[in-house]
């Protein structure tokens, strides 16, 4: 049996080193960050050969998109599937919808690779406008993801017709990302638990 994954054919089994070889970006990622990552560095953290990762991704930065989509991938399934168990949040389905978005959620013991990811993105996407800047339409689709959540709520009367769609979105963006750099200078983490009356505090002074 043959599978079809980053533009080759491969074998099943060898999707096992795909993941390796991300998990080792992430890992290199986050202690030295994009630019100073190297492509024999991350090979050394995967007990592979520079020329194997190759065979996967043609660049540092392919590597880098593609460890970034899938980290967002798997922190959403794992939010959805968190968040199911928490009916708190069924009121409001915008509100549980924004939640599912967040880089990491109440069962997660540390930083996330999404967060780490996300954050080193925004950071290279800031820092240099030339080549890097090819990250920005990747954050730019995520933050059109939430713009969406509030258009929704706003035209199904969830939330009032008189807000900016887009500084509200922007709003909701801001808070995870901006705690998860403050997590990152050495800050505590402030307890999920807390957040919930002040998100529910906030949701009923938007709604109508």
């Amino acid at each position: 049996m043959i599978v079809f994954s980053d533009g080759r054919h491969r074998r099943p089994w060898a999707l096992g080193i795909r993941q390796v070889i991300l998990d080792a970006t992430t890992e290199e990622i986050a202690l030295k960050g994009f630019h100073y990552a190297r492509i024999a560095s991350i090979a050394k953290r995967a007990n592979l050969t520079p020329g194997s990762l190759y065979r996967w991704f043609e660049s540092k930065e392919v590597l880098f998109r593609v460890a970034l989509e899938e980290a967002l991938n798997a922190q959403l399934a794992s939010n959805i599937q968190n968040l199911a168990k928490y009916e708190e949040s069924q009121s409001k389905q915008w509100l549980l919808q924004i939640a599912a978005l967040v880089p990491r959620n109440r069962s997660d013991t540390g930083p996330t690779a999404a967060q780490v990811l996300l954050l080193e993105a925004y950071y290279v996407s800031w820092r240099d406008k030339g080549k890097d800047s090819k990250y920005l339409p990747r954050l730019e689709e995520h933050f059109a993801t939430y713009q969406k959540i509030i258009n929704d709520a706003i035209a199904s009367g969830e939330l009032q017709t008189d807000l900016d769609p887009q500084l509200v979105a922007m709003l909701f963006l801001a808070v995870p990302t901006g705690l998860a750099i403050l997590q990152f200078s050495g800050l505590p983490r402030v307890p999920d638990e807390s957040w919930i009356p002040l998100y529910q505090a906030l949701a009923k002074m938007l709604s109508p």
